[in-house]
């Protein structure tokens, strides 16, 4: 995505350096959801990759355009290939959808019935789930998420309430990094 989003801006750059391009642009074609967009031009504007022209609909921008380390990126084809591969395999491909899940249940997490110092240790719990994942998808240990899922599931085990993410996450890790249970 990010890698497609770099490619987009350096074209419209090398058509006109002075000229943005809007969401509607990147989105037209239905290879970027804006679901998808928006987290990732947001990272890269992190990145100092792209710059964002914010309006009056946050996180949503008005106009982006590749900045000068962008450019620099793209034109190092190793460099680009190192950071921002460019086919997937069909797992990763699969697997796309995690990041979006692992972010819905930290919001869920947020709102739970849980305190104090058990609300710490879920959130503790979930980061260490989110640094795992964000490994690339053949380098997860199984294990690890195995072991994570279960902790994550035990802060609820007296309560009975759920993340209402949760099945969904821990059923696409499951059949995208060959985690059993």
């Amino acid at each position: 995505m990010r890698r497609v989003l770099l490619e987009r801006l350096y074209e419209r750059y090398m058509h006109d350096p002075l000229d943005m391009i809007v969401p509607a642009d990147l989105l037209e074609d239905g290879i970027i959801s804006r679901e998808n967009l928006i987290p990732n031009i947001h990272y890269l504007h992190d990145r100092g990759l792209v710059e964002l022209m914010l309006g009056f609909s946050p996180p949503l921008f008005d106009g982006a355009r590749i900045t000068a380390d962008g450019i620099d990126l793209v034109e190092n084809a190793s460099e680009f290939g190192l950071r921002f591969p460019g086919a997937l395999s069909e797992n990763e491909a699969a697997s796309a959808g995690v990041p979006v899940l692992m972010e819905r249940i930290v919001e869920e997490a947020d709102l739970c019935a849980l305190d104090g110092e058990a609300r710490r240790a879920l959130l503790r719990d979930i980061q260490y789930l989110r640094d795992e994942i964000a490994r690339p998808v053949h380098r997860w240990r199984p294990n690890v998420i195995i072991a994570v899922l279960g902790w994550i599931e035990a802060h609820f085990s007296d309560t009975g309430e759920r993340l209402p993410s949760y099945e969904k996450l821990r059923a696409l890790l499951k059949r995208h990094s060959g985690v059993s249970g």
